[in-house]
């Protein structure tokens, strides 16, 4: 599997999670100048621009959590392809940029074939402020 494939497996799983959610998928992969959203989604209240962040799980973890990798240069992109989907897309919902960390194990079974699980998905909310910080971990610190 290809990087490429590996994040877009991840995009898959997050979306999964965000329908049984309760949320919509209004695109994916949008790309405007500058960046690209992996997913948008929306529910009642909010317009959730969201960034994918997919890591093996384990060993890959002893460098950070996922969401670490959302650095201030990704910010920047994220933030400006969002407010260029936000013209093009008007919206009267709140919209809020998150962060959802899909953590993979890859298994072989008894031909060789490479199997990948979904060990865990982690929705950060508001992970990236417009201000340019940055919050990491969930409310109740299980994931800082």
């Amino acid at each position: 599997m290809t990087n490429r494939e590996f994040g877009y497996f991840g995009e898959s799983a997050a979306c999964d999670y965000l329908i049984k959610n309760g949320y919509k998928i209004a695109a994916r992969n949008y790309y405007a100048v500058g960046g690209e959203l992996d997913i948008v989604a929306y529910d009642e209240k909010y317009l959730a621009i969201i960034e994918v962040k997919t890591r093996y799980n384990g060993e890959s973890l002893r460098y950070g959590r996922p969401a670490a990798a959302v650095d201030q240069r990704k910010r920047y992109a994220v933030s400006n392809a969002a407010k260029q989907y936000l013209f093009d897309h008007p919206t009267k919902l709140q919209p809020r940029i998150d962060v959802i960390e899909v953590l993979v194990s890859a298994h072989y079974d008894i031909n060789g074939g490479k199997w990948y699980f979904i060990d865990g998905i982690n929705h950060i909310q508001n992970a990236v402020m417009t201000s340019g910080g940055t919050r990491f971990g969930s409310p109740d610190k299980r994931f800082v």
